[in-house]
């Protein structure tokens, strides 16, 4: 039995870097040379809403990458943002956050919001950063009819060399969902 354990993980490291080994999931770690963005779960509280009623969207970040992040939110064109709603909650503070775009997708009935979050936010004051974690939470607005639609939420690491304000394109928004929540709207 060791020897058949000792085999694989022989073979495991060997073949590693081309077919990969166990695990999986994208997962993060608090080892500075992780080289992911982030770790996230969204939430959408309730997933069926009337016009006019509100759902809070909850997500839990973890394993935030030293350069920080762009949390990019998609969700349907039939719900709408409540501005001044964002905020990100950690261990031992509750800072309001602003989205750097609020944009329509042009070739897709989409939305989408993106916040950019350094690494720092997600520490205690005086700590260094190890792993971390912290929620985004925000609403959206039911506003026409919606069946069966999915509010998706992409992590990326933040490029440093480019001015935020321009380094997210709606016509190539470059995503990728990590995660999921189902959302309905409905029109009476």
């Amino acid at each position: 039995m060791k020897r058949s354990v000792f085999l694989s993980l022989v073979f495991c490291a060997a073949t590693s870097p081309l077919y990969g080994c166990g695990g999986g999931g994208g997962g993060g770690t608090s080892d500075p040379s992780y080289s992911g963005s982030a770790d996230v779960s969204v939430q959408a509280t309730p997933s069926k809403i009337d016009t006019g009623d509100r759902t809070e969207v909850s997500i839990d970040i973890s394993n935030v990458n030293p350069n920080g992040i762009a949390l990019k939110i998609r969700y349907p064109n039939g719900l709408q943002y409540v501005p001044s709603s964002a905020k990100l909650l950690t261990q031992d503070k509750e800072t309001d956050l602003t989205p750097t775009f609020n944009l329509a997708a042009p070739s897709e009935p989409q939305m989408y919001l993106v916040f950019y979050l350094k690494q720092r936010s997600f520490r205690p004051a005086g700590e260094q950063y190890n792993g971390q974690s912290g929620t985004v939470v925000l609403q959206l607005v039911g506003m026409g009819a919606v069946d069966g639609g999915d509010i998706d939420v992409d992590p990326d690491v933040d490029d440093r060399t480019v001015d935020n304000a321009v380094e997210f394109n709606v016509n190539q928004p470059q995503f990728v969902p990590e995660s999921s929540a189902g959302i309905t709207v409905i029109t009476r």
